[in-house]
């Protein structure tokens, strides 16, 4: 059940809390193991760093674990606390990211709080990237149950730790074998199940519910600022860091050839059997004052290492070994000790760590056993507090110094790097081969080696020297390391790197050692080579290939020892009849069949480095053989108009290629679309005509579907449109009114549709008005709408205008229709009026003043057979002039009584006659002198 209050305040500070912070976990820090209530169980041989225990319930079938067991105390009770809230927080955390029910198969995990609605299922490799930031969390919400398939593996990289990562888990977890996870896992009210070969970086914890492990190896995440377990201080040896064999009371004696590094001697008996060219160091045969000083020294370092309180007991003594893995701390044994088959001693990269093993019985070991040292562990650095006598088998490894009270056997073939000192009782050796760990002198005894890493890995180079008062200063080539981002250790016994990545193998690493009387030793030079983990850099296409041919999907990717596995779905390809290559960067497809299609293709890249990486997802097809589903229809169409013939077809890739007859048509003059579904010819002429059009469809693999012949039939639609254009007047008056005449006549044997004329009025004139005998007349456009004309019928339009002083007098009509016109010639028709200058004054005054003395009709020129008669109000003629000549000056020339007579004022009336057939023009005179 969860506490809602912790939710509450921890929800107002999620956001900034969840990425950047590491979560604590509080005391189930401490745990690899934990449930709140329920029996925590193992089977077989599984290998535990870090407490184990149940606040309710019991733990049954662990051996050596390398932690603390608790079971209901103080230390679960408080833990059963931490990790409620710790849940809460997780549960309260607000997600950003939404994967599926699946994880896994090469898929990347960024930093963020992930939610999946249901029972997720990890396959394959899940990848959680840091990007860089060693802080960043990931949280993965699961409200179901957890598996994991086979072999199914949590990769952290780009500096991604463990101990920020969290599964919080609403039901079972349960993993399949030799699968391996990262991680804190949390199940709330659900049991944790693991199976042979799991291994696990990180902590399994329930709240309400079992845990059982079978045979896996398991430990607490480092990093997250937890503190990396270093042991005790390192005791103090003095004149005792010499002796590599020494019994404070016995005989030291030697049977075969031994090989030593140290000295050899006992403060009370006798030393013999060795061989001094053998020994690189004294043989003390009797006791003298070294050795003395060796007794005294031994009962300090032993009474040291006595006081020490223990962190960790190892329960089942007899059962010391088998491929236990042990980390700096004080072990308590409390009964007799047989060592069998590997002790695996970790220092987490520290040279300095210290191991100290408190044994209250006798220890043995069988033969071969061997302690290893792993991650800067040494041998220097591990003690043997052993209250008992001492039994090394044939042929057995061993690592530090041994500080007994009892005799002590280094049997034939042992292989011991340390010291071997006792306070009381024989020491026996045959033809052994012992080392100082240290040596009194500067010595290098073990150089550094050279290293083989992957990008983002850890390496450490060591050196290992025997001396005291050492400070060392690795190099590269011939430039100083220095501490500081992927470097650490630069000025110790190990240099470490972690990442490692490219720029770190540009030379070779030697450490520089001097003493403080500024005696200095250069080690061996020492390689390191990186290789790259797998990197797809150009994925595979999706493939069309044609029934019975063949194709293939391809891949670039970068990276050292590469191997490469194609599959489709989850099944492995095997080479065989249908595929080849499938072992290579190129799949070769060949002869595929219906069955053979489908889009999850993919590759696995595999490499000297991990994590393996997957391809994107690719689709095989075949192509569909061209099939005409609609196919082209015949055509009638006019003369000069366009046709167009169009084909459907189905199939992959389709490409089109028309014909007329035998030959090919290609784009250009009155064709276009030769190569597409639909053909088009412009501008019809009688050439074009034919029942030989088809189309010829064909796909990539040049399959082909021809289309049946179809008929481009030509129709003679034209017609003969002809337009007549006159003027009222081709001398018009300037001011005067003129008519325009535009007469359109259908003279073919077709119906014109569409007709219109255009006449748009020049400059000269004015528009005032038009009437027309069918359709409608713009006079801005100019354009006059017609309409329909049958054959023989006919249309006109008659446009009003007045006429101006100056502009362009060219007055043109055209005519077009929708049909072709036979006889072009006669569609334009134009008119050309030169407007006269002519005027009839109102009145004049012969008053001799010279201006208006005579009656002046301007423009009266253009018209030399004219004639004016100048008549009074009572009609009685009174002036005649044939031709007039602006020569009348208000004197009668008529042949009666007023012949010769000066006219008085007053108005008189005149009829001008033209003489071009005109109307007889007629108008008022006002005399005045």
């Amino acid at each position: 059940m969860k506490s809602p209050l912790p939710i509450i305040v921890l929800i107002l500070f999620l956001s900034a809390q969840f990425v950047g912070q590491t979560q604590t976990l509080g005391q189930a820090e401490s745990f690899v193991l934990f449930t709140t209530n329920g029996a925590v169980t193992n089977t077989g041989s599984s290998f535990l760093t870090g407490n184990v225990g149940s606040n309710v319930g019991g733990a049954t079938g662990f051996g050596n674990v390398n932690g603390v067991m608790h079971q209901q105390n103080a230390v679960t009770a408080q833990a059963a606390t931490d990790l409620l809230l710790a849940y809460d927080y997780l549960d309260a955390a607000i997600p950003t990211y939404f994967p599926g029910l699946l994880l896994g198969n090469g898929q990347v995990l960024t930093p963020g709080v992930y939610f999946i609605a249901g029972n997720a299922v990890l396959n394959l490799n899940l990848i959680l990237d840091a990007q860089g930031n060693s802080n960043a969390q990931f949280i993965i919400q699961i409200d179901g149950t957890l598996s994991s398939n086979t072999n199914a593996k949590v990769f952290l990289q780009n500096g991604a730790l463990a101990c920020n990562v969290f599964w919080k888990v609403e039901g079972l977890v349960s993993l399949a074998a030799g699968s391996s996870m990262k991680g804190n896992v949390l199940a709330n009210n659900a049991a944790i199940n693991t199976s042979i070969g799991d291994s696990i970086e990180g902590r399994l914890l329930s709240i309400n519910g079992a845990i059982g492990v079978n045979g896996v190896l398991a430990s607490t995440p480092q990093g997250c600022n937890l503190p990396v377990p270093s042991g005790p201080q390192h005791p103090t040896m003095a004149d005792a860091a010499c002796f590599v064999l020494f019994s404070g009371i016995g005989e030291v004696t030697n049977v075969g050839t031994s090989t030593l590094t140290g000295d050899v001697g006992t403060n009370d008996g006798l030393t013999t059997g060795f061989d001094p060219l053998q020994v690189a160091g004294t043989i003390h045969p009797i006791p003298n004052g070294n050795t003395a000083a060796c007794a005294v020294d031994f009962n300090a370092v032993y009474a040291e290492l006595t006081l020490l309180p223990y962190d960790i007991e190892l329960l089942y003594p007899a059962q010391f070994g088998n491929n236990l893995v042990l980390t700096p701390h004080v072990y308590l044994l409390n009964a007799a000790v047989a060592l069998t088959d590997s002790l695996f001693l970790n220092a987490f990269g520290n040279p300095d760590a210290v191991f100290v093993f408190q044994v209250y019985g006798a220890f043995s070991s069988s033969t071969f056993a061997q302690v290893i040292l792993q991650n800067g562990a040494q041998a220097k650095n591990v003690y043997w507090l052993i209250n008992g006598a001492v039994t090394i088998n044939d042929f057995s490894t061993f690592q530090g110094t041994i500080i007994s009270q009892g005799a002590i056997n280094l049997m034939t073939g042992v292989n011991l790097t340390g010291r071997a000192l006792t306070g009381v009782g024989a020491i026996n050796t045959a033809a052994i081969s012992a080392n100082l760990p240290e040596s009194c002198t500067l010595l290098i005894s073990g150089q550094p080696e050279n290293a083989i890493a992957c990008e983002g890995d850890s390496i450490v180079f060591s050196v290992a020297v025997n001396g005291s008062g050492l400070s060392y200063q690795w190099m590269l080539d011939t430039v100083n390391v220095l501490n500081g981002g992927a470097i650490s250790g630069a000025t110790s016994a190990q240099l470490s790197i972690y990442p490692v990545s490219l720029i770190h193998a540009a030379g070779s690493y030697t450490v520089v050692i001097t003493t403080a009387n500024s005696l200095s030793i250069t080690s061996d030079s020492a390689a390191l080579t990186v290789f790259q983990a797998p990197t797809i850099e150009i994925q595979p296409a999706d493939l069309v290939t044609c029934n019975g041919s063949s194709g293939n999907f391809s891949i670039s990717a970068s990276g050292d020892s590469l191997s490469y596995q194609w599959k489709k779905g989850t099944s492995n390809l095997v080479n065989g009849t249908t595929f080849s290559g499938v072992e290579t960067a190129t799949l070769s497809i060949n002869n595929p069949v219906s069955s053979d299609e489908g889009d999850d293709y993919y590759v696995v890249v595999s490499g000297f480095c991990s994590p393996n990486i997957a391809s994107d997802s690719v689709r095989l097809s075949l192509t569909n053989l061209p099939q005409i589903i609609l196919a082209p229809i015949d055509a009638s169409h006019c003369l000069g108009e366009s046709a167009s013939f169009s084909v459907e077809a189905i199939g992959d890739s389709l490409n089109y290629q028309w014909r007329k007859g035998l030959f090919d048509l290609t784009d250009g003059g009155t064709i276009f679309g030769s190569s597409t579904a639909t053909l088009t010819v412009s501008s019809i002429g009688i050439a074009d005509g034919g029942n030989d059009y088809y189309v010829v469809v064909t796909d990539a693999c040049l399959s082909a579907a021809i289309s049946d012949s179809v008929d481009l039939d030509i129709q003679d639609c034209t017609v003969d449109l002809g337009i007549v254009k006159t003027a009222e007047s081709l001398t018009p008056w300037i001011g005067s009114t003129l008519e325009f005449s535009v007469t359109v006549t259908n003279s073919g044997e077709n119906v014109a549709t569409n007709c219109m004329a255009i006449d748009v009025l020049n400059s000269g004139y004015t528009y005032l008005s038009y009437t027309a005998t069918m359709g409608t007349y713009n006079p801005v456009s100019g354009a006059w709408l017609i309409g329909t004309l049958l054959p023989g019928e006919h249309a006109s339009l008659h446009i009003f205008v007045t006429v101006l002083t100056a502009g362009n007098y060219l007055n043109e009509a055209s005519i077009s229709a929708v049909e072709v016109d036979n006889n072009p010639a006669n569609d334009v028709a134009s008119v050309l009026p030169v407007p006269i200058d002519f005027f009839i004054p109102e009145g004049f005054s012969p008053n001799n003043d010279w201006i208006n003395d005579v009656f002046v009709i301007r423009g009266i020129s253009h018209f030399p057979n004219n004639q004016l008669v100048i008549f009074n109000r009572w009609g009685t003629q009174l002036f005649d002039a044939a031709p007039y000549i602006n020569n009348w000056n208000g004197v009668s020339n008529a042949a009666y009584n007023t012949s010769n007579a000066v006219l008085p004022v007053g108005t008189y009336f005149y009829v001008l006659d033209l003489g071009n057939g005109s109307e007889l023009l007629k108008g008022s005179i006002y005399l005045n002198y």
